[in-house]
């Protein structure tokens, strides 16, 4: 990303914390950024378009970031606690952006919501690994309800840290919460509770073939693709996200639609994925 359209997210994050993003308007982002208006439009078709390339450019960093650690060959337990001390330095370094996030529900749109959609996703399916890879097949009836419980433990330090500006040694919160994990895997485990919340409960909800589709978009934005051609494949995967989740998914469209990444060699095996996972056959 240019230094220009750099300034432009970080002026507008400043101004959206300050005032909300609905009464922020384009031209005083441009104007703390110190560009012309003309500007923001060689980068950016709407408002709209802004906040979701903010989103996904904030998105992309901590994922970053995060697979980095995981890459480290760290045993589970040390690497998820690391993992968790990143997270928490990225919400130190970037609070402006989500105290926005959590004063205002942001629903501007079907894109933007498909992608909140998806990171909510994304991080569900991060929480689940990073669970089974410390204490194995044991913990497989209750993955979802530990998964559940370490987002809520994570997201309620989480907002005393950007909500009431309090300063957590960072160093030691990581394997704090997975310390807290253990008491509670170790309690299910111990009372033979019954899971409130399983595999069964969410299948509507987190249908196989969604994470091959994120890993997609993931892959996409780290090949040196056009801009504009990042963006348009960014819009395909999302169609299909919707498609597969509806109660009839037109499975011969989404054929079609994946024919846009069949194209790129480098993508070749991710649309192989998911068409095995779909039970579709790709187009010649």
């Amino acid at each position: 990303m240019n230094d220009k359209k750099m300034k432009l997210i970080e002026a507008g994050m400043k101004l959206f914390a300050e005032k909300g993003y609905h009464k922020t308007s384009i031209q005083e982002i441009a104007s703390e950024a110190g560009v012309s208006k003309g500007a923001f439009y060689l980068y950016f078709q709407s408002k709209e378009d802004f906040i979701t390339t903010a989103f996904h450019f904030y998105h992309d960093e901590i994922t970053e970031q995060i697979k980095k650690v995981s890459e480290q060959n760290l045993e589970p337990r040390a690497s998820l606690a690391k993992q968790i001390e990143v997270i928490i330095a990225y919400i130190y370094e970037y609070k402006d952006f989500i105290t926005m996030q959590l004063r205002e529900n942001i629903s501007i749109g079907q894109d933007t919501d498909a992608f909140i959609r998806q990171m909510k996703m994304q991080n569900f399916y991060w929480l689940r690994q990073n669970i089974s890879d410390i204490y194995g097949e044991k913990v497989t009836p209750y993955v979802v309800d530990v998964s559940i419980q370490l987002d809520g433990l994570m997201n309620g330090y989480f907002k005393w840290i950007v909500i009431d500006d309090i300063d957590i040694d960072r160093t030691k919160i990581g394997a704090y919460l997975v310390r807290r994990i253990d008491d509670i895997v170790r309690g299910l485990l111990d009372r033979d509770e019954i899971p409130l919340i399983t595999e069964k409960n969410i299948a509507n909800l987190y249908q196989d073939g969604e994470q091959q589709l994120t890993d997609l978009k993931e892959k996409v934005h780290k090949l040196q693709l056009p801009q504009e051609k990042v963006k348009q494949l960014d819009e395909v995967i999302d169609i299909i996200l919707k498609e597969i989740n509806k109660d009839e998914p037109q499975y011969m469209m989404v054929q079609g639609l994946l024919v846009h990444f069949q194209r790129i060699s480098e993508l070749e095996k991710e649309c192989e994925e998911i068409a095995r996972i779909l039970h579709i056959d790709l187009l010649d």
